[in-house]
């Protein structure tokens, strides 16, 4: 009796657990964006709570540190996505003028604002996975997938519009891909094209809805 009972309690036990190992959990967990200490939505985020908090001057502070974040990426990229690091940095930094002399009464304006530079983000990453994939450099097209489709869903969380599935398996399929690459995993041709292409049009897609409505 005792036996049967403590083989009750070990697979209970295992049945429970067993979701923590599962490698499908796993990658499921992996799928979801995160923020490194050094990106922009940090100090977006920041710059939101503070501005929230009536604390103009700091927020604005915040701001402006993810402007010149946007200006380092610019100075190694390309002259198509350099324009466009360089228009949202500078929006960025009009944005944290507004903000520290009270010009800026809408939450939403910081948000849509956020959610532009993180396009722009994005679309550097993609234009990189181009020219990486080009060379052949199947490590860094990889890391190029990844970081575009991360920008992508960031932008979407700032903008608070929700992607269309279409856009969304896009995304996550770039993800996959470029995950592939970079593990060194095994990959075709066909599916980094289709990747890369993918980004592509979900930018367009979403930058559509991200423009700026005076």
């Amino acid at each position: 009796m005792h036996r049967k009972t403590l083989l009750l309690t070990t697979l209970t036990f295992l049945f429970i657990m067993a979701p923590a190992f599962c490698p499908a959990g796993r990658a499921q967990a992996a799928q979801k964006p995160s923020v490194k200490a050094d990106e922009p939505a940090t100090y977006f985020q920041k710059a939101d709570e503070l501005y929230l908090k009536k604390d103009l001057k700091a927020a604005a502070s915040e701001i402006r540190k993810g402007a010149r974040f946007l200006k380092a990426k610019a100075k190694s990229a390309t002259k198509d996505s350099k324009e466009g690091l360089n228009a949202s940095a500078q929006e960025l930094e009009k944005l944290a003028k507004d903000v520290e002399r009270g010009g800026v009464t809408s939450e939403k304006q910081l948000k849509d604002t956020f959610a532009r530079s993180y396009h722009a983000l994005a679309n550097y990453e993609y234009l990189r996975a181009s020219e990486s994939w080009s060379k052949k450099k199947t490590r860094e097209t990889g890391q190029a997938l990844t970081d575009a489709a991360q920008d992508m869903e960031q932008a979407a969380k700032w903008s608070g519009r929700e992607l269309e599935t279409g856009t969304t398996d896009t995304i996550d399929y770039a993800r996959v891909v470029g995950g592939k690459l970079v593990k060194g995993a095994s990959w075709t041709e066909d599916e980094v094209d289709k990747g890369i292409k993918g980004i592509g049009s979900a930018l367009s897609k979403v930058g559509e809805n991200l423009k700026s409505r005076d």
